[in-house]
Formats: C-alpha cells, sequence, structure tokens
C-alpha cells in the first residue's frame, strides 16, 4: 500500500508540474541544490538574509544644500560565508560628470560641476582606510567595494565608520532633490551597506536612474540637525516631538490623531523667520529597508488618521502654499488605502504613518518608506505636457491614480525586499495593477501601444538592468500580466496565492520564482504555461479578430501573451453584450472561438481591454458588410 502511494504521488505531481518547466539559469539552481531556496515556494531552514543598524548623526547647511553626515554602521553576517570584502552604495556618485545616465530623469539635470558623494574618512573594524588606495578599495560608479584587513566569518558582526557630504541635487532632479531654495525631500544619501544575497552574491550594480534600488532590512537611528525655523517629514515620526514641535502644533497633531478630516497642522500664518537656532530631530526606524526624510521652512501641513479594521492610520500632506491644489490629496490618501484594502491586495497596509510630500516638479512621483515625493497636476500640465484635455474629475482621478500606485509600492518592495534592479515589473507592474481597481481617468483605447511589438521589447524575466526598454516592461507589461492572472484564478484564489507568498517572504528577499512557485502550490494549479508565456518566451501583448461567420467568432492570440479580454457584441437592434473571457482559453492554442449569444443579427464585435494595453488596434473591430 505504502508503495502504491508513492506511485500516486509521484504521478500526481508529475502531472503537476511536469508538463512545463520554467527556465532555471545557474545561480538559482545553485540556491536550490543549496538550500536557501525551495521549489514550493517557502522559505527553506537554509535561507539566510544580511542586515546593518545605522547610527547616523546629519546635518544640512541649506544655502549650500550641503548634507554632512557621519554613520557608525554595524554589518550582520548571516550568511554561511567567510567574507574577505563589503561593498557600500553612494548612489548620488550617478550625478558626476560622465557618469552612465538613463532616461528616466530629465536630459539636463546632471550637474556638469557635481562632486557626487565625497568620503571624508572610512573606517572598518577599527582599521582606518585610506579611500583612493587602490589595494583596499575598489570603486565602481556609484558603490565601494573595501577588502578587508581581516576575513569576516559566518555569523559574525563587522563595524564601520564612514563620514561624508554631498551636495543635494538641484530642483531639476525628481526623484530626490530640492523644490525650491529651502524645500527639499532626501532620499539615497546615506553611504548604505549593499545586498548580498544567495543567487547573486553583493549587489554592485551601478546605479543610473533607469531601475530602482535593492536594500536589506536594517534598523535607523537618526539625528537631524536644520535651523530651527524648519519642519521635516520623516519615514517614522520623530522621537522627540515636544523638542521639535511647539505647543500648538503638537495639539493640532493631537487633533489629527482623532479626526477623519483634515486638520491644518502648518498654516501661512504659523510660518516664522528663524532666529539662528538650531534643532535636531531624532528618529528610530526597526526593521525598514531604507530612510528618507524632507524638509521646507514654508511648506503647509494637513493631517488626519484614517481607521478601520486593521488599525490606524496616521496620513498627512506636505506642500507649497503656491500649489494649493495639492490639499485636494489628503482625501486620496483615505481612499487609495480603502482600495487597498477592500479591492486589490486585500492585505494590511504595511505603514501606519505615511506622509505625502510635493517636492515633485514633473507629473509624477517616486516613493519611499513611509513616503512619496508626489507631483501635483493640474488641467493645465496635462495640457501642455501630455496633450490632454481634461475636466475635473478626470484631473482628480489621473492625481489619485499616482498616490494609489505610490502608497501600493508600500507592500513592493518595501515590505516584500524585492531586486528592483533586477525585477522591476514585480513592484512596478503590482503598483499597476492596483490601479485597474478605481474609476480610471482616460480610456486605455485611446493610447498608441505599437510599440509593444518592437524586438526591443525582451521577455521581463531579462534583468530589468541588462537593457534599456525595462520601463515598458515594469509598467506596462508587468501590469498585465498581474491582471491576466487575477482574472485567471478569480479574487479568492488570486488573493490565496498572492497572501500566502506576502506572509512567507514579507521583510525577505523573494525572486520571481518564489511567487510563482508559491502560487503554483497554494492555488493547486499547473501556471507554469501562463509564467512562461508571460514572463520567459518572446511574444509582446495583441489580439485580433480571424473572421466572424455562422455565429462564430474567431480570435486569435498574435502576441502570444494570454491576457483577459471582453467580447462587446453590438447586435442589429443597437444592444450590446458585454462577454469577459478568461485567459484560461490562451492555455493550450492561439485561437479561440466565441459562440455569439442570442438570434439577432449581429452588426459588429470589438475587442476592449480593461488597463491592458494592445499593440495593434485595426484588427480589434469585425463590422458586417452591408
Amino acid at each position: 500500500m505504502k508503495q502504491f502511494l508513492s506511485l500516486m504521488t509521484l504521478i500526481f505531481f508529475s502531472s503537476l508540474y511536469g508538463q512545463e518547466k520554467l527556465y532555471l539559469p545557474l545561480e538559482f539552481k545553485k540556491a536550490y541544490e543549496n538550500g536557501t531556496r525551495s521549489q514550493d515556494g517557502t522559505v527553506p531552514h537554509g535561507y539566510w538574509q544580511n542586515r546593518a543598524e545605522y547610527d547616523i548623526e546629519v546635518s544640512v547647511d541649506v544655502p549650500t544644500r550641503i548634507l554632512s553626515g557621519t554613520a557608525a554602521i554595524i554589518y550582520y553576517n548571516n550568511s554561511p560565508d567567510t567574507l574577505r570584502s563589503v561593498v557600500f552604495h553612494t548612489y548620488h556618485d550617478y550625478l558626476k560628470p560622465y557618469t552612465s545616465r538613463q532616461v528616466f530623469d530629465p536630459l539636463n539635470s546632471r550637474a556638469e560641476d557635481h562632486k557626487g558623494t565625497l568620503i571624508e574618512h572610512l573606517v572598518v573594524a577599527g582599521d582606518t582606510v585610506e579611500i583612493t588606495n587602490p589595494e583596499r578599495v575598489i570603486y565602481r560608479g556609484t558603490n565601494y567595494r573595501v577588502i578587508l584587513a581581516e576575513p569576516l566569518p559566518p555569523k559574525e558582526q563587522l563595524e564601520l565608520s564612514i563620514k561624508w557630504n554631498y551636495q543635494i541635487p538641484d530642483e531639476r532632479q525628481s526623484r530626490s532633490g530640492a523644490f525650491d531654495s529651502t524645500s527639499m525631500i532626501v532620499g539615497y544619501w546615506y553611504p548604505e551597506m549593499a545586498v548580498r544575497d544567495d543567487i547573486f552574491g553583493w549587489d554592485t550594480k551601478t546605479f543610473d536612474a533607469a531601475t530602482e534600488f535593492y536594500h536589506d532590512f536594517s534598523d535607523y537611528k537618526i539625528a537631524l540637525s536644520l535651523p530651527e525655523e524648519f519642519t521635516v517629514w520623516a519615514s517614522v515620526p520623530p522621537d522627540n516631538p515636544e523638542e521639535v514641535y511647539s505647543e500648538e502644533v503638537q495639539n493640532r497633531l493631537e487633533q489629527a490623531r482623532k479626526s477623519s478630516s483634515a486638520i491644518q497642522i502648518l498654516t501661512k500664518e504659523d510660518l516664522r523667520p528663524g532666529t539662528g537656532g538650531m534643532k535636531t530631530w531624532k528618529f528610530t526606524a526597526k526593521d525598514f529597508p531604507d530612510f528618507a526624510f524632507a524638509f521646507s521652512d514654508h511648506f503647509l501641513w494637513e493631517a488626519a488618521t484614517y481607521t478601520n479594521e486593521e488599525g490606524e492610520y496616521f496620513l498627512q500632506t506636505a506642500y507649497s502654499h503656491a500649489n494649493p491644489g495639492f490639499g485636494e490629496i489628503l482625501p486620496s490618501l483615505t481612499t487609495s488605502l480603502e482600495s487597498l484594502h477592500g479591492e486589490f491586495p486585500k492585505y494590511p497596509f504595511p505603514y501606519h504613518y505615511f506622509t505625502v510630500f510635493n517636492g515633485q516638479k514633473s507629473l509624477g512621483g517616486m516613493e519611499f518608506p513611509g513616503m512619496a515625493n508626489n507631483g501635483y497636476a493640474k488641467k493645465e500640465d496635462f495640457r501642455q505636457y501630455l496633450g490632454l484635455d481634461l475636466n475635473d474629475k478626470e484631473a482628480f482621478l489621473a492625481n489619485l491614480n499616482l498616490t494609489l500606485h505610490e502608497m501600493a509600492h508600500m507592500y513592493f518592495p518595501f515590505m516584500m525586499g524585492i531586486n528592483e534592479k533586477k525585477y522591476a515589473w514585480m513592484d512596478e507592474g503590482f503598483a499597476e495593477i492596483s490601479s485597474a481597481f478605481i474609476e480610471q481617468w482616460m480610456p486605455i483605447d485611446d493610447m498608441d501601444f505599437s510599440y509593444l511589438g518592437s524586438l526591443s521589447v525582451v521577455p521581463p524575466m531579462v534583468p530589468s538592468d541588462e537593457h534599456d526598454n525595462s520601463g515598458i516592461n515594469a509598467y506596462l507589461v508587468g501590469g498585465a500580466a498581474y491582471l491576466s492572472l487575477y482574472e485567471l484564478l478569480g479574487d479568492e484564489l488570486f488573493n490565496r496565492g498572492m497572501h500566502a507568498f506576502m506572509n512567507e517572504w514579507k521583510h525577505k528577499h523573494p525572486t520571481p520564482y518564489d511567487l510563482m512557485f508559491t502560487f503554483n502550490r497554494e492555488t493547486g494549479k499547473d501556471l507554469t504555461w501562463f509564467w512562461n508565456a508571460w514572463y520567459f518566451d518572446w511574444g509582446y501583448i495583441d489580439l485580433g479578430i480571424n473572421d466572424v461567420e455562422d455565429r462564430t467568432a474567431e480570435i486569435e492570440n498574435l502576441g502570444g501573451r494570454p491576457m483577459v479580454f471582453t467580447i462587446v457584441t453590438t447586435y442589429e437592434n443597437d444592444e450590446l453584450l458585454k462577454e469577459e473571457i478568461n485567459p484560461e482559453v490562451w492555455k493550450n492554442s492561439s485561437i479561440y472561438t466565441h459562440s455569439i449569444p442570442g438570434s439577432q443579427p449581429v452588426k459588429q464585435i470589438h475587442l476592449e481591454f480593461h488597463h491592458i494595453p494592445d499593440a495593434v488596434k485595426d484588427n480589434n473591430l469585425w463590422k458586417r458588410e452591408k
């Protein structure tokens, strides 16, 4: 009997997982052989993850925008390996002349005289290291590899002390920099220990502003000194509110903690010039992937508290009085939380303290743990920059879409420690699908996506940092794939897989394989065909109507991606029938034959796509010849 059961189990799993296989590069094969990853998507006993503790004192000279800091860092080697070197990032070196830059930042944003991050002093394990000594330090673009005098054994720790400074970028920057002469959002500002993982080892990718970041989960203790007239917003609230806030501001914050509607924390009337004194703001963040802050001496400040069964969420916005429309953003934070909790991903929002800072000059935004750097686009901005004439409601929905997108990033990559440099679609696609569950501001059918069929758009599993069109895969293809998976499985089964993945890999470093294997396990379905078609195979997003005859419509998947779509049938009497077609129809064939319901003559058939771009629009409509 035991042999029979073993045989039946083997047959079952062979039929479930043996029909197709996912391509596994050698780096991943070794991880599975070494027991640091599991082919059912669970976190195995052999999984390990390094971390750091940062104790940082920093100050900003506002007129010159010079940030100066000292950091005492304890780095923990939790791996089974003996380390002979350590790596840390200095991301603002990408502003130096002649560095590699990509299109995500404005073309004129490189200051030709920017010196990048200047390391003034470096001590490693009590050993003073000369930063220009090539026998001890290898510098590559935006990171330093320091050769250790004594190797760091497994399960041991290492102390580093770094003194540095750099100039905060001017207002031409989008992700991090100055909004005006005294209002700045500061990200990627400290020497950050690079991730060393079980797949690729040390992350030594040079930052070029095309792809984003990869962070360990670490502890932060920050002391930030600024002139007394400045207010600071950060990834977490200050530890010393009584020292940095007036009594009136403290009272208003207490009101906001009890109010679901906006409380004005700082108004124009509250702004006062300084007397030359300084304040030190103190912050503590535990198990955070990164730390960011913003400051201003004239920004307005509103806050409110959103409460539901998941707990209390303190929400706030800070913005220039020259942009009063940004005051509309605070209600959109509540709307976004309602969607994230009730629609997608139906999972507790991971940051109970969240701030949106109006530091973005362009129409977009940028996420940080517990924060977002967002612009606020007015109708004239959409007309000037995108050529779109939007009404008031459409403009509000566009800004809401941005807010929701940045808030969704608090899950991916800040709760899930995704390597955005290699798999940008994992977090950008996740943020994109969140927008599919709110009212849209612009019909996607109105946009030209023909470039999706270009040879330059490679399969998404090609690492994002290895090609120039990673943004297309990250946002458009990534979002379409997640949404098609959602429609393929249905709400309940999709959430079972997604929630299991989030619970299992929270505050860890999941890869796409961990996501895929978890969904296979939790759904009990062999989704290998879906993963291959969307992520590994060459192809693009395009369906077309081949023919309509004898009350059947033949639809072809010309691009190969198994996407969800809607067939809209218009009858002779002008009645409309909309039928959503599950991506399952593409599992075994590129042709889907659809039976047209009813007996009324058919006038036309049209293919519609909700929140999914279709590369070729000319083949989406069939009209009966007269």
